[in-house]
């Protein structure tokens, strides 16, 4: 449901950039074109990802929802802080609950019958990007590829979804010995297509994002191995991510302020 919602304000977004774009056209468009801008970006994205290294043996593919706000300074550098929610409908980690199941194999729930458990990946992360557009055509040199680098964390941890009064042993804070909730520094790398259209048409980003992660556990003990996990975790993240991005103003790069304040020509 959630990720329907966002591919449906993806949508929206870019019919508003396509529906109005033709309102800031005029006459001196490739003068325009050929010339830095600076402007402040607000950005929406859409990313999946596979897990790998030691992430991969308790999650499968895992998707991202994210909003940021960054500036294009002169020359095309950028700086860039975003968050998103991550979320995944496969868990792979097997004998998490291998201590509360029954010697038939089956969760028992306060009735004495087969408890209908789901569990999800659930998380979040954030970081601060630092980055450069390195122009493809000459006449549009506020688009071409993108390339950036940085810094951040991440939290992600297993969350049991059940009718509620009827699994005791999930209850409560029972729950926080099962959901394996870890966090840790992360370091981001991304290449791709940055693209800003004088016209306003269509504003996006597109390409390769990989994510690597530090991560420990942090409950005092899993109630599965009757122990507490000290190690460190290597959390690999490799996937496609796609943007809307919004200029919210922009200025001739080297102008005064107050000056040419409409990014688009």
């Amino acid at each position: 449901m959630l990720k329907n919602l966002f591919i449906l304000l993806f949508l929206n977004l870019a019919t508003y950039n396509f529906c109005f774009g033709s309102l800031y056209q005029d006459s001196s468009r490739k003068k325009a074109l050929s010339i830095f801008q600076n402007a402040a970006i607000i950005n929406i994205d859409y990313g999946i990802s596979s897990p790998f290294i030691d992430l991969a043996k308790r999650y499968g593919r895992i998707n991202g929802i994210g909003l940021g706000f960054g500036y294009k300074f002169n020359r095309n550098f950028i700086v860039n802080a975003s968050g998103s929610l991550l979320f995944s409908n496969k868990v792979r980690e097997n004998g998490i609950l291998d201590s509360i199941i029954g010697p038939s194999k089956e969760l028992i729930d306060a009735q004495g019958n087969f408890a209908v458990l789901r569990l999800y990946q659930r998380g979040y992360m954030w970081h601060v990007n630092f980055g450069k557009i390195f122009p493809i055509n000459k006449l549009e040199i506020n688009s071409g590829l993108m390339v950036t680098a940085g810094i951040g964390f991440i939290q992600h941890k297993i969350k049991f979804q059940f009718s509620r009064t009827i699994m005791p042993q999930l209850e409560n804070n029972y729950y926080k010995g099962y959901d394996r909730l870890s966090n840790g520094i992360l370091f981001r790398q991304f290449t791709g297509y940055h693209r800003i259209d004088p016209k306003g048409m269509l504003n996006f980003y597109a390409g390769v994002e990989s994510i690597l992660a530090f991560t420990q556990n942090r409950r005092e003990i899993n109630f599965d191995t009757r122990t507490k996990d000290l190690s460190t975790k290597k959390d690999l993240l490799i996937g496609f991510k796609f943007g809307i991005l919004i200029p919210i103003k922009g200025r001739v790069a080297g102008g005064k302020k107050g000056e040419n304040n409409t990014f688009f020509e």
